[in-house]
């Protein structure tokens, strides 16, 4: 992976102009507390195929991570909000998936060694006992309780928190109880993937990174990923599905021709995602246009939800990037960046032994791998672990890009329905 190397040299050449541009970025931004960054590297780009602002994985971080973290979330908090001592956690609503309750119980324990007093509050329409109990993975038991609003105020038994830290990426609506309170939310709800659009993310991301390369002076194309989007696409219609398989081929002879300059001979692909929502739901890749022409049954079917079983109607045509990471040499891997504050935690890899270098990982027989902490000194020439200058400025380029499409919602209004 050449281009890594090459890369992190220039990131070391130009350090201090590239940091006063993310120093000026952050200031600008309404950068989210936390982020997750999923990288896809080749043997001739890197970047970002996924930034999540209510990462779920925290589990996954090695314990030198968490410690990290924990810095990390302390500074924010001390900063921010100098005065508060208790912080109430709002979960993803009614799963019993006990990796997602291990990632609740490892980020409590990273936010209480912060300092703080946390505890867990689920917020839904249904008639909930007042305490509930969930397993994690690990076989710890993590205690919620109900959270009612009262008087502008979201509360628990015992318990009215000085700050709510969202968990739950609100994929279908945005909830009214956590509208108009007084107590600080972080993030906010606003932000759920009812309102964002990953065509959004992806045109700032694209634009930043292509500030960045004129600053350290390399190719934007290699660390920019071609994304258009495509509204009110209907897979099982047939005049829907030939119009994305136009798209599809506009967008390869593209890259085909991106490929012939720069002298590489693989053929290009690319994948067909929900334009909103995450956990790896509603992708398909192709290669052809026909490959959309006849897409089948199966495939078809993947493709018309995306989380909580909201309908896929709008979606993004996205560059694939093959990914030329290897755990134990021979499984297909991909980094995981998780970042607080805009500066990387840690992170982890991605595993999946049933997926090749082609495919997306985020999806069923995933494991997660522990990698080892990054020690305090860039290495130049490390390209084979996520401690890589390179793909940290990446990640954090996706955090910035995360922040201004943050002001978009915003500026526009933020929630547009709500449920209670």
């Amino acid at each position: 992976m050449e281009h890594i190397k090459h890369i992190n040299k220039k990131i070391a050449e130009n350090r201090d102009e590239l940091d006063r541009w993310i120093n000026t970025q952050v200031e600008k931004a309404f950068i989210p507390l936390y982020t997750s960054v999923d990288l896809r590297i080749s043997d001739y780009k890197i970047a970002p195929v996924d930034t999540n602002v209510f990462p779920a994985g925290f589990n996954n971080l090695s314990e030198a991570f968490r410690a990290k973290a924990t810095s990390l979330f302390k500074d924010y908090f001390n900063r921010e909000y100098p005065s508060i001592e208790s912080i109430l956690i709002i979960p993803e609503l009614h799963t019993r998936n006990t990796f997602y309750w291990e990632n609740i119980s490892v980020l409590k324990s990273i936010v209480e060694n912060a300092g703080y007093r946390v505890e867990v509050g689920i917020i839904s329409d249904d008639d909930l006992p007042d305490e509930m109990e969930f397993e994690a993975a690990s076989g710890k038991k993590v205690k919620a309780f109900r959270a009612l609003k009262n008087n502008q105020r979201v509360t628990i038994p015992d318990l009215d928190p000085d700050l709510l830290l969202i968990n739950n990426d609100f994929s279908e609506q945005c909830p009214k109880t956590l509208r108009d309170i007084t107590q600080p939310v972080e993030p906010p709800v606003e932000i759920g993937w009812h309102t964002r659009r990953k065509s959004v993310h992806f045109e700032f991301y694209n634009k930043l990174a292509a500030e960045v390369a004129a600053i350290i002076g390399i190719d934007p194309w290699a660390i920019s990923i071609d994304t258009i989007e495509d509204i009110g696409v209907d897979f099982d219609n047939r005049e829907d599905r030939e119009r994305v398989a136009k798209l599809v081929e506009n967008t390869l002879t593209r890259l085909k021709s991106d490929y012939h300059k720069r002298g590489i001979s693989q053929e290009p692909y690319l994948f067909i995602k929900s334009n909103s929502g995450t956990y790896g739901m509603a992708v398909v890749n192709v290669s052809s246009g026909d490959d959309v022409r006849g897409l089948n049954s199966e495939k078809r079917k993947r493709m018309r939800v995306s989380k909580g079983g909201n309908p896929v109607r709008d979606v993004v045509i996205q560059e694939g990037i093959p990914t030329s990471f290897k755990y134990d040499s021979e499984i297909s891997a991909e980094p995981v960046f998780y970042l607080v504050d805009s500066q990387v935690a840690g992170g982890f890899l991605r595993l999946n032994k049933s997926r090749n270098t082609l495919e997306n990982l985020n999806s069923r027989g995933m494991e997660f791998a522990h990698i080892d902490p990054c020690d305090e000194t860039p290495h130049i020439d490390k390209v084979d672990t996520i401690c890589s200058p390179s793909l940290e400025l990446i990640a954090r380029i996706a955090t910035i890009a995360a922040g201004y499409e943050i002001e978009k919602i915003l500026d526009e209004g933020g929630c547009k329905e709500e449920v209670a």
